[in-house]
């Protein structure tokens, strides 16, 4: 921990030094930053008039960098972060994030050229051909609208271009695979446009899977696009676009069991193999084959966008149409160990939703401009899956549907009240109607039969163990299934029909190379129906609340050589929806209660000669449960909780920080350009991604703290301007690192023993392209 306050504090004094740049130094500068354009508030604008916290990187970075997705990304970025577990992604912002559950959507809202992409699933989409990819911080209510309270994500894919252009690059990693990007662009006639892009993976996977003999997780995945627009007048733009995703996998998760030090010398069953080898490293041990266990699974999805702009001379009519759809079909290691525990043998998921938006905005070249609209969405769900659980002797089928529809009406009024200052209102009222069901029932595994259709129980091994009687009448049997483990047979429905009114207001003042910011925002989430619960009682959950409070400062520093954006938040929420694993065999949906998160977030790029530049970002975060009771409490053979309410059921988590919620989080980097000849040229890059220590268990076991760590990326490439083509060396986390990303205790087992989601060590990439 103390190494790395040390290696964020000297990250903090580069970026904050630029402050101080000498102007004589500058005068020699030969060039100023280039501009970066983002479209955060639905128009083009520099980063450095968007009143709110913001990072911005570009297509051109990502494909560099060999960065495939968010995952990956979140990484390189404060405050910021996506993990995957067993049921989809976890996405965390200022350390808020709602964890994976099939019932509801995140925290971040997920935004691709105006479209809502709202469920976990949906991280697994590569990118493919991007513009830019911004991180917009703090509640986004008025122009992203629901499920941004945390924030958003603004991705803008690549469009097409008059002249013909494309480019391929080609990146192999060592014992590990290829990755293809392609696009090719062209003018069909003076007003028609095209685009096709693709991206192919071929990865073996970072891991190797002792017990299935291969490595994992692989990846084989052709995500394509198609992009038309159209100018059929003057003033009227239209682009159609199409995405096509395909993906199998060989593995789920790269997760693996981990037992404490303690357990090593425990007489533990010989199932679990090695107790030794339960450490994190680059070995997986789960699938148990002779029982016909394999981690696999099959991801397609289709993604239609129309977007029609409107030129009416002082206004702009813009409509942003959507269709999406993807089916989900997998099965994995549910214990993610050795031991024959648990198996998830199918699980089948499939959705789609129709979006419409319509917006009018003004020009902004006069002292009042706004943006107006309506929004609809519609959307269903289906999932189903069917669990092994053999200590119980028993498959449990689950079957969850909903369908929702959301209405929105939203306006943003921007007013300058005086000269270079201006006030932002902010107003977004929405109504969105779900229904669901869930169901859950119960077969014996070794015969097929339903439970209900036993009269008598043969009790399994594993609970008489508990003391349970070797046979039981079946309602009894059940009875006791639901009040000592939390399973039971049962199925649910309901509705629910909800209205939020969001408002925010954000004042600015602009300087000559500065602007100045003060705003106060709040955000919702619609309650909903858990998906994955085990007991019949824990159905509903209710809508969770924000208020932000944010200050800034966004300056432009040594007559253009250096930039500072600096950010001080606070936010407090109220029933933040969160998921947590029950240590048995479900997941469970709850609202923690009042929690708040508060912090400052630096964004700088300072060039320093012609051929330097550093650039990072830093954040400081301080997050706390201000009340949370009723919690799930941790379970180890290390450590004792001490919040235990006197149910000695569940803990009081008040005052307590959270999951994903380092103080410390960001980057640093130092790039250096040289023009060889005319045409040829060296670049360098030197990275270093970090973070201070953070929970990856929602319960806050200590066992599962991942220790703050620095990882260290370099890429060395080359070019050539005139002949278009490039070579370039990758390397990240160049210390070999093993980090753990999430971690749940392991069904069915002793205290002490968790599985625990591990990113990869030390890889080793060479690219070769080609750009006309």
């Amino acid at each position: 921990m103390h190494t790395i306050t040390k290696i964020n504090a000297i990250t903090l004094g580069l970026l904050m030094a630029s402050s101080g740049f000498n102007h004589a130094l500058a005068d020699e500068q030969a060039k100023e930053l280039e501009v970066i354009m983002v479209t955060a508030q639905k128009r083009a604008q520099s980063v450095k008039e968007v009143p709110l916290s913001i990072t911005a990187i570009s297509g051109a970075q990502l494909q560099g960098n060999n960065i495939n997705d968010t995952e990956e990304l979140s990484s390189h970025i404060a405050n910021f972060d996506v993990s995957q577990s067993g049921q989809g992604y976890n996405i965390t912002m200022r350390g808020l994030g709602s964890g994976p559950n099939q019932g509801f959507e995140q925290t971040v809202g997920t935004y691709v050229d105006g479209v809502y992409r709202g469920r976990a699933y949906q991280m697994r989409s590569a990118f493919v051909d991007l513009a830019r990819f911004e991180v917009l911080r703090g509640p986004q209510s008025t122009l992203f609208g629901k499920n941004t309270t945390a924030g958003a994500l603004n991705i803008t894919t690549a469009a097409p271009t008059e002249e013909l252009s494309g480019y391929a690059q080609l990146s192999y990693e060592i014992d590990n695979g290829t990755t293809f990007d392609g696009a090719l662009s062209t003018g069909i006639t003076d007003n028609l446009q095209v685009r096709g892009a693709v991206k192919v993976i071929d990865q073996d996977g970072y891991f190797y899977n002792t017990l299935a003999e291969r490595d994992e997780v692989g990846r084989d995945g052709v995500f394509s696009r198609l992009t038309l627009t159209w100018q059929p007048t003057d003033n009227l733009d239209i682009s159609l676009k199409y995405q096509r995703d395909q993906e199998d996998n060989i593995g789920i998760t790269a997760s693996q069991p981990v037992a404490e030090p303690v357990l090593y010398d425990a007489p533990l069953p010989g199932v679990y193999g090695d107790i030794s080898q339960y450490v994190v490293n680059d070995k997986l041990y789960k699938g148990v084959t002779a029982l016909g266990e394999d981690e696999q699974g099959e991801f397609s999805a289709d993604y239609w966008t129309l977007n029609v702009q409107w030129d009416l001379g002082e206004h702009v009519v813009s409509s942003v149409t959507g269709w999406q759809d993807y089916t989900m079909l997998q099965s994995n290691d549910g214990d993610h160990g050795p031991a024959p525990l648990t198996y998830r043998q199918a699980s089948d998921e499939s959705f789609q939703q129709f979006s419409q938006e319509l917006r009018i905005s003004s020009y902004y070249d006069g002292p009042f401009n706004f943006i107006a609209g309506l929004y609809y969405q519609t959307t269903e769900l289906d999932f189903t899956e069917q669990y092994r659980i053999y200590p119980l002797n028993a498959l449990g089928p689950r079957r969850y549907d909903s369908d929702s529809d959301t209405q929105a009406v939203f306006a943003k009024l921007d007013y300058q009240f005086a000269p270079k200052w201006q006030a932002s209102l902010g107003l977004r009222y929405s109504n969105e109607q779900k229904q669901a069901s869930r169901s859950l029932g119960m077969i014996e595994l070794s015969s097929g039969t339903a439970i209900d259709d036993l009269s008598v129980v043969n009790v399994p091994a594993t609970l008489q163990g508990m003391g349970f009687p070797a046979m039981l009448p079946t309602p009894i049997y059940l009875q006791l299934l639901s009040s000592q483990l939390g399973l039971e047979q049962h199925q649910v429905s309901g509705e629910r029909d909800e209205n939020e009114f969001n408002p925010s207001l954000n004042i600015t003042r602009q300087f000559e190379d500065a602007m100045i910011y003060a705003s106060v925002s709040t955000g919702s989430k619609a309650g909903g129906f858990d998906a994955r619960a085990n007991l019949a009682k824990d159905w509903q959950f209710e809508p969770e609340k924000v208020t932000a409070y944010e200050v800034g400062t966004k300056l432009t520093l040594a007559d253009g050589a250096a930039d500072l954006n600096i950010a001080l938040f606070t936010m407090q929420f109220e029933d933040l929806q969160t998921s947590t694993f029950d240590g048995v065999a479900g997941f469970y949906v709850e609202n923690g209660a009042q929690s708040s998160s508060r912090g400052v977030e630096i964004d700088g790029r300072w060039l320093l000669t012609d051929n330097w530049q550093l650039s990072g970002n830093v954040a400081y975060l301080d997050f706390s449960w201000d009340e949370f009771k009723g919690a799930k409490c941790f379970t180890s053979a290390m450590f004792t909780p001490n919040h235990v309410e006197p149910s000695g059921v569940t803990c009081d988590l008040s005052g307590a920080t959270g999951a994903y919620a380092p103080k410390w989080s960001g980057s640093v980097n130092l790039d250096y350009t040289k023009e060889l000849t005319a045409a040829m040229e060296l670049t360098f890059n030197i990275e270093s991604v970090f973070k201070a220590s953070y929970y990856t268990n929602y319960d806050l076991n200590p066992f599962t703290e991942q220790s703050g760590y620095g990882k260290i990326n370099m890429r060395l490439g080359l070019m050539n301007y005139d002949n278009g083509w490039s070579l370039a060396l990758l390397g990240k986390n160049l210390s070999d690192k093993y980090t753990s990303s999430y971690s749940t205790d392991m069904s069915f087992s002793p205290a002490g023993m968790y599985a625990m989601w591990v990113e990869p060590g030390r890889t080793v990439a060479l690219q070769v392209g080609y750009r006309f």
